[in-house]
């Protein structure tokens, strides 16, 4: 009810991977502030939208109990968990790709194995989210 916004809307800004959703206060970090995935997977968007519903499906609930300020500390505990299960193999995985493309030894190696066994790609996108329900 009194949020308000902290300064000036940017468009876009530096690319910071990992993962920092664990938070206190009674505020909760969602989107990139929670954690972001190296654009490579073109996971952001998603994980935005995502964390957000797995968030205020949480403080629904809390507010069907009472909406007590005591207990936003394990409403905190509970997201960040859900959050790092439902998003830390897509961060990890788009390290791992992003660092991976950074090194032209290393992505002409891999090429000729790619070609060879194309079900790589799948597992890679599996590894990266693109398969993950995190929403029902």
């Amino acid at each position: 009810a009194h949020a308000q916004r902290g300064g000036a809307w940017l468009a876009a800004g530096p690319i910071r991977p990992g993962i920092r959703v664990k938070s206190s206060g009674g505020l909760f970090r969602v989107g990139n502030t929670a954690g972001e995935a190296h654009p490579v997977v073109a996971e952001g968007i998603s994980m935005a939208l995502q964390s957000s519903s797995l968030l205020a499906s949480r403080l629904i609930a809390w507010k069907q109990r009472g909406a007590k300020h005591a207990e936003l500390s394990a409403v905190q505990r509970d997201y960040a968990a859900v959050w790092r299960k439902s998003f830390a193999s897509r961060i990890w995985a788009s390290n791992a790709i992003a660092h991976w493309a950074m090194h032209p030894g290393a992505v002409a190696f891999s090429l000729p194995l790619v070609r060879c066994f194309p079900a790589v790609l799948t597992w890679g996108a599996r590894l990266a989210g693109k398969a993950t329900v995190v929403m029902r």
